[in-house]
């Protein structure tokens, strides 16, 4: 998937003549303030020609939040021709506020020396989905002029004026809260199935095989899901669409996977660990083989609302939401998307691992 980033302003046709605009394209300019001239211009399309600030974006080849957050910090109220009130544009406020915010300016931050940079930071959060921890990894010594730490990228993306992303474009946000969010009740299982009788093998994470799952939701309470199941060991990830959020839909999918390993099923999948959602508390079903007699896997449950305790598959949740946001309709994902997915996360260079993929640690054993 390509990203259309910055195009170059043309010859434009405004109010009937021919204009010429500025390339603002960021290799080629200094800086990226508005200037006064860019401000008159803006007064202007918004005030008297009524233009979008999309329009106005494309026109001046900005970004089209930079646009919006330029037209709000200089909106004024003014009497109209029958004295009603009528929010409008002020070049003169707007050059005003930036006037003044320039005296507080601190230091010239390091993104700032290398254009470069910010662009390649940008694409990898943006179409990549990375971290910055991930990006910093990958630099090479003496790749760019000016070398930062994750913790840089960071602040800079909170003051939004480096990048042309923000907090929420990064894989964990966490000022989204769902206040919606569906209550489970908890049904009891039998005392041998809970997580505290769990192998001591699966809770040091010593040995393969030992998973973690759950169902990720699109539209709530109806349509597809997607069954996440999470290696507790090498964070190996492995993704298998639904019909429903139904027990049954579980088992044929643990079915499924255990026709395409067969013998090596047992091996693979030693336990299991689930949270207590109906779903999930067939567990005689979903254990029992279906190619041989006897038992293929082991099923345990975490305590009810303990979802720390199965941390390893959430935090591989969050970042599959990276590609399939809350209320995406899951039916209509692909398999090639899905396996795009699921492949992307096995390739993730992980800070635990010293920057390893998870399939790099599963060819190491």
């Amino acid at each position: 998937m390509k990203l259309p980033w910055y195009n170059v302003c043309g010859q434009q046709n405004i109010g009937g003549n021919d204009v010429r605009l500025n390339n603002y394209s960021k290799g080629n300019k200094k800086y990226k303030h508005i200037t006064l001239q860019e401000r008159d211009m803006i007064e202007r399309w918004y005030n008297k020609e009524g233009k979008s600030k999309r329009e106005i974006a494309k026109l001046l080849n900005k970004s089209d939040r930079t646009i919006r957050r330029e037209i709000n910090r200089g909106l004024v109220i003014v009497r109209g021709y029958e004295w009603e009130e009528i929010e409008e544009y002020s070049a003169y406020k707007a050059q005003e506020a930036a006037d003044y915010n320039k005296t507080s300016k601190g230091p010239a931050l390091k993104l700032d020396q290398d254009k470069k940079l910010v662009k390649r930071i940008e694409k990898e959060i943006l179409v990549n989905k990375k971290s910055p921890e991930a990006i910093v990894a990958e630099i090479k010594d003496g790749e760019y002029k000016v070398k930062v730490c994750a913790r840089t990228i960071r602040n800079a993306i909170k003051i939004e004026t480096v990048f042309d992303i923000t907090s929420k474009d990064m894989i964990y946000n966490k000022s989204y809260k769902n206040k919606n969010k569906e209550k489970r009740v908890s049904v009891k299982i039998p005392p041998e199935k809970s997580i505290e009788f769990r192998p001591n093998e699966a809770n040091d994470r010593s040995i393969y095989g030992h998973w973690e799952g759950d169902l990720l939701i699109g539209k709530r309470k109806r349509g597809a899901v997607l069954l996440t199941l999470t290696e507790r060991r090498t964070r190996q990830e492995i993704i298998v669409k639904l019909k429903n959020k139904t027990n049954e839909e579980v088992v044929k999918a643990f079915n499924g996977l255990e026709r395409k390993y067969k013998r090596r099923f047992n091996n693979i999948f030693k336990t299991i660990t689930f949270d207590n959602g109906s779903e999930f508390l067939g567990y005689e079903a979903i254990e029992k083989s279906c190619l041989r007699k006897g038992n293929r896997t082991s099923i345990y449950y975490a305590h009810p609302y303990c979802a720390g305790e199965r941390g390893t598959n959430e935090n591989a949740n969050r970042m599959i939401r990276r590609w399939v946001p809350k209320g995406t309709d899951i039916s209509l994902l692909s398999k090639e998307f899905i396996q795009g997915v699921e492949d992307w996360l096995n390739n993730y260079p992980r800070a635990m691992f010293g920057y390893k993929s998870s399939n790099m640690i599963l060819l190491e054993q």
